[in-house]
């Protein structure tokens, strides 16, 4: 059992108690649609799992060989740098250009900085990705995001 992983696990654990005890406080449901505690509920239940599952795996030893840190050479961190880049430029044109569009062309340079060059799926996944984000954070949950140069969309 390593010691320090175990609390870890626990400090993860009590964060999302406590996240869990402030999110019940907000409604879960509200007229009939998912309410403002409803995504920090089930956030809070996500980080609660982690926590668990931290502390399972460091009771039963999974990770107790330290192993040597592989850190990434210059390529990689060109391409974090690149990922850095294109998120910054995607909270500057967001308003303009609109979710949809800037979604779509954040998630083509993330994919290709993670390694696929399949045009296949540098022109499907991002496309089919952010329409279906922007149902349900739009649609589903009713959260004003920008249409810019899409204007047909309700």
């Amino acid at each position: 059992m390593n010691r320090v992983e175990t609390a870890a696990g626990a400090i993860v654990l009590g964060a999302g108690v406590s996240l869990l005890a402030g999110a019940s406080s907000f409604p879960f449901i509200f007229q009939g649609i998912p309410g403002p505690g409803f995504l920090p509920f089930l956030i809070a239940l996500g980080i609660v799992g982690s926590g668990i599952a931290l502390i399972v795996s460091a009771i039963r030893g999974a990770n107790s060989a330290p192993r040597a840190v592989n850190w990434p050479r210059l390529s990689g961190w060109a391409r974090v740098g690149m990922l850095l880049g294109a998120m910054a430029l995607s909270f500057v044109l967001l308003e303009a250009l609109g979710f949809l569009v800037v979604t779509a062309l954040f998630m083509v340079v993330m994919i290709y900085c993670l390694g696929e060059r399949s045009w296949r799926m540098l022109a499907t996944v991002p496309v089919l990705s952010s329409a279906a984000l922007y149902g349900v954070f739009a649609v589903w949950l009713r959260v004003p995001l920008p249409k810019g140069i899409i204007t047909f969309i309700g």
